[in-house]
């Protein structure tokens, strides 16, 4: 039985816009003659457009932006949390030089991720940094969140990639806070999530209720287990999850490399029961496709490579599940698929070579 803390992003959504945030970016590079370019450095100023001089911190820049334009942020280190709700593109000097840390930034629980894209209007990007120290929640109930996506229109489309996601040393009760490193929150907006670093956090990745959503060529390592007392539950790398009514499709998983701690690589799962909803049992049909995905994970009691489940009447899921391979190490499993209370699943499985050692 997997926990799943869930606090509603309700507030988020409504208001539109979260606090501000600054990131740290590109300061180079050709900017479109069409299509203005605004900058961040950490020796800026806020003031004007950011066009000619940078500016300091990366939320005055995205404010200044219209749709369309891209912010290029130094190299440096930006201690604040980013808000993206207009489609632009966020471009930091790569992961190895500018940061985003949300240390002690949350401190009324108001804020949800280092980096929240809400609806956009079209498509948006964050690409190039390293994204850190989400701060815990003050009150019982929420976790920390890297990356949290909650663009409501599925016209709209986000991309996150190219980042080190990190959960840092900031949070001192990680290990029973249940933090996340990209969460999606009703996110129906078509979303992709590719060659991205995740580390430290109990959920590398939960993708919940989405659109169309990507998930490619990710690096998930050191995941770590989280404690509710008495129970103990272990680390997730990517957890698919539908619990709303109505069916979640295309969610692919593929190209990515699962290391370096104890517990679940790949979760799809209908019909979940301890998140969004507000009734049980809940409602959801999932379908989409696991490919090309490699495992060196540790054991862990109850953990699976790739876990597949279906529960509750009406609920479905259908899955490709191909060319994976690797291992896990006993006592997990490698490929488990479970149906239950009248669910209906349709798995094909080949070409996956998961040992058990």
């Amino acid at each position: 039985m997997r926990r799943l803390l869930r606090l509603s992003l309700s507030t988020a959504l409504a208001t539109g816009v979260l606090t501000s945030v600054s990131l740290p970016g590109l300061l180079s590079g050709s900017a479109s003659a069409s299509v203005p370019t605004l900058y961040v450095a950490t020796n800026g100023a806020d003031t004007g457009n950011c066009q000619l001089k940078p500016c300091k911190t990366i939320q005055y820049a995205v404010n200044k932006a219209i749709p369309d334009e891209t912010v290029h942020v130094a190299a440096g280190i930006y201690h604040e949390t980013v808000a993206i709700t207009k489609a632009i593109q966020l471009v930091g000097a790569g992961a190895a030089n500018t940061t985003i840390n949300g240390s002690g930034l949350d401190t009324t629980g108001t804020v949800y991720g280092v980096v929240y894209v809400g609806t956009t209007g079209g498509a948006s990007s964050v690409s190039g940094f390293t994204i850190t120290d989400p701060y815990p929640y003050s009150y019982t109930g929420g976790e920390p969140e890297a990356v949290a996506l909650a663009d409501q229109s599925a016209t709209d489309a986000v991309d996150i990639s190219n980042n080190v996601i990190s959960e840092g040393t900031a949070d001192t009760t990680r290990s029973t806070d249940f933090p996340i490193g990209i969460d999606t929150f009703k996110n129906t907006a078509s979303t992709t999530i590719q060659n991205n670093a995740i580390s430290g956090f109990f959920q590398g990745a939960l993708l919940e209720d989405n659109g169309p959503a990507l998930f490619k060529s990710n690096r998930l390592t050191g995941l770590i287990a989280n404690t509710a007392t008495p129970t103990t539950y272990p680390a997730e790398g990517v957890f698919f999850l539908s619990d709303l009514s109505g069916s979640i499709r295309s969610q692919t998983a593929t190209f990515n490399r699962f290391s370096g701690y104890a517990g679940y690589g790949i979760i799809m799962e209908a019909g979940y029961n301890n998140g969004n909803c507000s009734m049980t049992p809940c409602n959801g049909s999932i379908s989409g496709m696991i490919a090309a995905n490699s495992f060196a994970l540790g054991g862990k009691a109850g953990a699976v490579g790739i876990d597949l489940k279906a529960s509750y009447a009406g609920n479905s899921l259908t899955a490709t599940v191909s060319g994976n391979s690797g291992y896990v190490t006993t006592p997990d499993r490698s490929i488990v698929s479970t149906t239950s209370a009248g669910a209906t699943s349709s798995v094909a499985e080949s070409g996956n070579h998961i040992a058990v050692h």
